[in-house]
């Protein structure tokens, strides 16, 4: 499958892509005359557009799974070469529930515990929204760090 797919895999998403947006059009343009006649109240009720939405969204979805699917198959086949990428997302991992962990739950008559409140956010879902956000901005500072060495290091070559 793999090698059918490096061969045509390209042809075969430019199809279904241009298939898709074929039947877009048509029902569009089918329905165009009547959408126009909508009041503007009715013409946000329209569904004439939704075949689009939904069409794309499944299209990302079913690219997303895969992809996860081609990395797991990939990791699964090349375990020992796939062990930076294992160890690098482990780190990741670790970093993230360390992150978790360090949230603080209680901010009781705070600017925070008023917003967690009122946007119905429970300990755990503030646990995660602290924790990704320390993550990533540990991450993009760790990138930024290795740009700067690494452009230092590449500088004395």
């Amino acid at each position: 499958m793999y090698k059918f797919l490096t061969k045509n895999g390209q042809t075969i998403s430019f199809l279904v892509g241009l298939l898709i947006t074929v039947v877009f059009l048509a029902l569009v343009f089918g329905g165009l005359e009547n959408f126009n006649a909508l009041g503007e109240e009715e013409a946000r009720e329209s569904n004439l557009f939704n075949f689009g939405i939904n069409a794309a969204v499944g299209l990302i979805i079913i690219c997303a799974i895969g992809m996860i699917a081609f990395i797991f198959i990939n990791v699964i086949t090349n375990l020992k070469g796939n062990l930076k990428l294992l160890i690098g997302l482990v780190v990741i991992f670790a970093l993230f529930f360390i992150m978790f962990g360090g949230a603080t739950f209680e901010a009781e008559g705070t600017l925070l515990g008023d917003l967690l409140r009122d946007k119905n956010i429970s300990s755990g879902q503030n646990g995660f929204i602290v924790g990704g956000i320390w993550t990533a901005v540990i991450l993009t500072l760790l990138a930024f760090a290795s740009f700067i060495v690494l452009e230092i290091v590449n500088f004395f070559k």
